[in-house]
């Protein structure tokens, strides 16, 4: 081969080999990719399974969403006899596949998108590529397929000066080193960088100090404020767990007193003559006894007093410590957890979605004229000071005024459906059996759905003293000063709800609704009930707001009072 010469070697065209691309099919499961999206449409989160896959509230599940709608165990996905089956593991909210209700389970055909019923989460279900082979056959070149291109002699070649790069020019004027080839441009040029640096470099330095005092006063605010705000929020929970607990001790108190007070009011009426002076002593002895313990309430209840208004000042320390811009979104939220606090439930603790679900229920409200027609009812009628003194006089949330409101529309002549424990009527719905023991005399017709004049449970006033006393037995045992169990409890009360809450530790600490509904998967008819009072109790703090057109009951009562 001649040095001055370069050989080029080519493949040859002709002789080169097709490629073959026959694929080879897997009959096996696919792998599934899952994308999971939220109710406004946003996609939160991609999986890859090989062959199942469950989803469900609970952790051990291989997609865990939480979500009070998501039932612990929801649903699976699972390869069998050749394809794939959608199974409902029973969920309270259902499972929806093309508009329609999965009863048991269903064939897959994928790719699909499968709802979860109530939650708003969907699930887009596709099955991934299948894995393909291709074969391919490298060509052999030719030992002929080959061209000579001659190279030009020596002398007649002529190397031009390359052009510099961007960075080259750079470099060559920001360097710190001179090279021999430096023109006087170039060094005029160089040297005016030098200066201008200099000024820049002193400038820079001042406004670098500055920013970093800034940034080192505005990290030790932010730490500070952190710090500061999860210490407040501790201390104030704490205090409110503490004063539920001598609430609810107060509350024991009180049922016992009256009790005790009853009895007592009945022995005295009995005694009488010389040979029972013995039994009178006796009885002055613990009417003694009441006095003291009623003086012995009072004090606790200057106490409670004096707890409140240190957790008042806690919850000001902590809105401050906030930072938040006022919004339509924000005053609503402030609402819910003011609800959530008079009905005893730590607003510091009131989870993110229960705020979202509170929020449907004011829309579920607002689609219907029912609470519209209801509240003119029971403002025509004056019942709101009689339900308001019955809860006052037992020491209860005024905010139950609105669980006859979801009971019976505040309608005094309600007669409920039958059921195996009989017929509720009222307003307050009571049952015959659990009436006569709040002192509401049932007539004849009382397992009847017939209008009964000498059932008491029509009349209004009987029945709100008589619910306001219900209200406070349950407030006091069952749900330990947790408003939205006495409301969980007083709907399903005869059922499995209240031993739901019976299950649960004696202590307003671990016996609340937020744990209630962390724990249980309680009946839909419950869950109904009690969102829909809370909700209802949201939009009589501010009705205009929500668009409706009704006195709030509060404050009209102060109104009444001031005359």
């Amino acid at each position: 081969m001649n040095d001055d010469k370069t050989i080029l070697v080519r493949a040859n065209p002709q002789q080169q080999q097709p490629v073959d691309t026959e694929k080879t099919v897997l009959n096996q499961a696919q792998t599934l990719q899952v994308n999971l999206f939220d109710a406004a449409g946003n996609r939160i989160a991609s999986y890859s399974f090989a062959d199942r896959f469950n989803v469900g509230r609970a952790a051990d599940n291989a997609i865990s969403i939480e979500n009070i709608l998501v039932s612990r165990h929801h649903m699976e996905v699972k390869w069998e006899l050749g394809c794939y089956w959608l199974y409902n593991l029973k969920s309270t909210h259902g499972v929806f596949l093309n508009d329609a209700l999965v009863q048991e389970k269903i064939k897959l055909n994928l790719p699909t998108t499968v709802v979860l019923g109530g939650s708003g989460y969907l699930l887009e279900i596709q099955a991934a590529k299948q894995v393909t082979q291709i074969l391919h056959h490298k060509p052999t070149p030719s030992a002929n397929s080959f061209s000579v291109a001659a190279s030009l002699p020596a002398q007649q070649i002529i190397k031009a000066k390359p052009a510099l790069s961007a960075e080259e020019v750079r470099n060559r004027l920001l360097n710190e080193a001179e090279t021999d080839d430096m023109g006087e441009h170039t060094i005029m040029v160089r040297r005016l960088i030098r200066e201008d640096r200099a000024v820049r470099s002193k400038s820079y330095k001042k406004v670098i100090w500055l920013l970093g005092v800034l940034f080192v006063l505005s990290a030790t605010l932010v730490t500070y404020q952190h710090f500061a705000l999860a210490n407040a929020r501790l201390i104030a929970i704490n205090m409110f767990y503490d004063i539920k607990t001598l609430e609810v001790n107060l509350s024991q108190a009180d049922v016992r007193l009256e009790s005790s007070a009853k009895a007592l009011s009945q022995t005295m009426q009995e005694i009488s003559g010389e040979r029972l002076k013995a039994e009178q002593e006796r009885a002055r002895e613990e009417q003694q006894k009441i006095l003291e313990e009623k003086q012995r309430l009072a004090q606790e209840r200057e106490k409670l007093k004096a707890m409140k208004a240190k957790y008042e000042s806690y919850l000001n320390e902590i809105n401050f410590l906030r930072i938040s811009f006022p919004s339509d979104e924000r005053y609503e939220k402030e609402l819910i957890t003011r609800v959530a606090r008079g009905f005893g439930e730590s607003e510091l603790e009131v989870p993110d979605d229960f705020v979202a679900e509170v929020q449907k229920y004011i829309k579920l409200w607002q689609s219907s004229g029912r609470m519209q027609m209801a509240m003119k009812r029971l403002e025509e009628n004056h019942y709101a000071p009689v339900i308001v003194d019955a809860l006052e006089k037992q020491g209860l949330p005024t905010y139950f005024i609105y669980l006859p409101l979801q009971e019976s529309n505040f309608d005094p002549l309600a007669i409920g459906p039958e059921t195996r424990f009989g017929v509720a009527k009222g307003a307050w719905q009571f049952l015959a059996t659990t009436g006569s023991e709040y002192g509401l005399a049932s007539g004849p017709l009382a397992n009847s759905r017939e209008f009964d004049a000498q059932d008491s449970r029509f009349d209004f006033a009987q029945a709100t003293q008589a619910g306001a006393k219900y209200l406070k037995y349950i407030y006091s045992t069952q749900a330990q000063a947790s408003g939205l169990l006495v409301m969980a409890s007083y709907n399903y009360g005869h059922n499995k709800v209240k031993s739901m809450i019976a299950e649960m530790p004696d202590n307003p600490r671990d016996k609340n609704f937020w744990k209630f509904i962390q724990q249980y998967e309680i009946p839909k008819e419950t869950y109904d009930y009690v969102f829909y009072i809370f909700s209802a109790a949201v939009i009589g703090e501010d009705p205009k707001h929500f668009g409706f057109d009704f006195t709030p009951p509060t404050l009209y009562l102060s109104k009444q009072t001031k005359v």
